[in-house]
């Protein structure tokens, strides 16, 4: 694929590479439709976010360190102004970016919510469930009082058609790969079965849900907002205006939506579940994260995104700064399929040769954390600094490693492949001069934003950068789409039989600890590989005024409403 400028051509052949670059890289046919696209958040739809790491605060509310401990002993009463940027619809079907994820969340409830805390699966909508020893049937029994907020119940059918919606051919939520499991799922996505098989309404407050395969960290998977439970009447008769009214089960309801604002008010809550201590939340709409952060200033919101660069000083009459790791991670990835990358020590080479810290400190400006592993900081059950020495900034290491692998000399060029992002094309520079400082020909290849998605699944990648967003807090979410080597997600072509036994019996084991066990054991064999550098551990940058209190801010950037309250300033 080359760009009208040229600058995505393929470098010359080198002599000694075994067989030429257009070899390798010629695919017989022309690639299917990539699955990235429509299946996980990073690719072409909260690749924005990952991109532009400085933008990424722009979606997610982070709010006072220390003050997440339950509800709040406040009187009730007040409304929260929010500043967001990028909210486009209401509907938790279209809840990709994390301002959609934040505000399905106040408005929709899941089957399953998570422990602020601990962040484990607990009852939502779904009072309790059981699974079978296989981890392949699971059980949800519907909370009696359940009901949306125009007094109908939550009903079994509801969950049927919200689970059926999301997977339906037409559908391109990012959640599509967590119901992939679902028996009848492909029939279903293709268009040839009229709903999915494998989701069962035996009694009007009981679903039943079957999988192919095994699962056991499927309940946790259903708790993304995007899994927001909708009812099937309101959805159907509202159609297209669903997205601006939606009807849902939370905390808060839609009173108004504008293009200029989005009102939420306090909603009855059924069955003793938690009530909102708010009178109700403004979501102000802005163009940039600079025009939210400057109303905040001027006093006229209470929460609002913090641009990159800006002093934190400048906040301290108002309020303060909260900062929070994000569900994701950057990564520089190699690709196992080119000749030139497949010596395991020029890989470690590779690796040792990138100074993580200089990029963070100079590329991001502080913006991010250094990434220590595979799975993001902040997910239950996460090592600390699992890479350990094989991330470190090592030259001489890499040097020597270079030396044995190529003692005749003749080291590969490597290509650097990224979006032309201005923040992505300044890493690129950053890690091309390192591998060339250690004697690694490198060249950087940008690639037009729009189409990188596209690149990357088409086999022709060398070293590529890689956005990687979870849709749910479990190394899980991390380790197997990208390592499994069945998986379209595994753009490096790790093909380990070990490591796929092990996400196989870990997706298969019922208890906690030891499917954490297996995950990590996982995770250093992907590291042993040398197939993924982690760069960038993403954050959220939050301002909030000094009366708010009882934020709870999770990974997936957003927070239980009903915890939040007001104090006078």
């Amino acid at each position: 694929m080359t760009d009208t400028t040229g600058r995505d051509r393929p470098p010359p052949d080198r002599p000694g590479a075994g067989q030429p670059r257009a070899d390798w890289r010629k695919a017989p046919d022309p690639p299917p439709p990539p699955p990235l696209l429509s299946r996980f958040p990073w690719a072409g739809v909260s690749l924005a976010v990952i991109l532009a790491l400085g933008a990424v605060a722009a979606f997610v509310l982070a709010l006072r360190a220390g003050e997440d401990d339950g509800p709040p002993a406040l009187p009730p009463g007040g409304v929260l102004r929010v500043g967001v940027v990028g909210l486009r619809s209401l509907d938790p079907l279209d809840a990709r970016e994390p301002v959609d994820v934040m505000v399905a969340d106040q408005v929709f409830d899941t089957l399953v919510a998570y422990d602020h805390k601990t962040f484990e699966p607990r009852p939502s909508l779904a009072a309790a469930w059981d699974v079978n020893p296989e981890q392949t049937v699971f059980t949800f029994r519907l909370a009696e009082a359940a009901s949306f907020h125009d007094g109908t119940p939550v009903t079994a059918a509801d969950v049927k058609f919200t689970l059926e919606r999301i997977a339906a051919k037409d559908s391109s939520s990012p959640l599509l790969a967590q119901l992939e499991a679902v028996t009848g799922f492909g029939a279903y996505r293709d268009g040839s079965a009229p709903g999915l098989a494998g989701v069962e309404t035996p009694t009007v407050k009981q679903v039943v849900v079957r999988l192919d395969r095994p699962f056991a960290t499927f309940p946790a998977a259903l708790g993304h907002p995007g899994f927001g439970v909708v009812p099937q009447a309101k959805v159907t008769e509202l159609g297209e205006q669903f997205k601006n009214g939606p009807v849902g089960s939370g905390p808060f309801k839609v009173s108004a939506s504008s293009p200029e604002a989005v009102g939420l008010v306090r909603a009855p809550r059924a069955g003793g579940r938690p009530g909102a201590n708010l009178d109700g939340m403004r979501l102000t709409r802005f163009d940039t994260p600079d025009a939210a952060y400057q109303a905040f200033l001027q006093g006229r919101l209470d929460v609002a995104p913090v641009p990159p660069g800006r002093d934190q000083k400048e906040l301290a009459a108002r309020g303060a700064l909260q900062v929070r790791p994000y569900l994701g991670v950057v990564f520089y990835a190699m690709n196992l399929k080119s000749p030139d990358l497949a010596d395991a020590r020029l890989r470690q080479a590779v690796s040792l040769a990138i100074d993580r810290q200089r990029i963070v400190a100079e590329v991001y400006q502080g913006e991010v954390e250094v990434a220590t592993g595979l799975v993001a900081a902040g997910v239950p059950g996460g090592t600390a600094d699992s890479c350990g020495e094989r991330c470190a900034y090592d030259p001489d290491r890499a040097r020597v490693l270079l030396a044995e692998a190529f003692p005749n000399g003749g080291v590969p060029e490597v290509a650097i492949d990224h979006d032309d992002d201005a923040t992505q094309t300044a890493v690129a520079a950053s890690i091309k001069a390192d591998l060339d400082a250690v004697g690694i020909p490198s060249v950087a290849r940008p690639h037009v934003f729009a189409e990188y998605p596209q690149f990357l699944v088409s086999g022709q990648a060398e070293l590529f950068r890689l956005g990687w967003v979870a849709d749910y807090p479990s190394p899980d979410g991390f380790l197997t789409p990208l390592f499994l080597s069945t998986s379209p997600e595994n753009l490096t072509g790790l093909a380990s039989p070990e490591v796929d036994q092990a996400l196989t019996a870990a997706r298969a084991e019922p208890e906690a600890a030891k499917r954490l066990a297996l995950y990590r054991d996982v995770e250093q064999k992907v590291l042993d590989q040398f197939v993924v550098v982690p760069v960038a551990q993403l954050e959220v940058r939050m301002a909030v005024a000094k009366a708010v209190r009882g934020f709870a801010l999770n990974t997936l950037g957003s927070f239980d409403g009903a915890t939040v309250g007001m104090a006078e300033e």
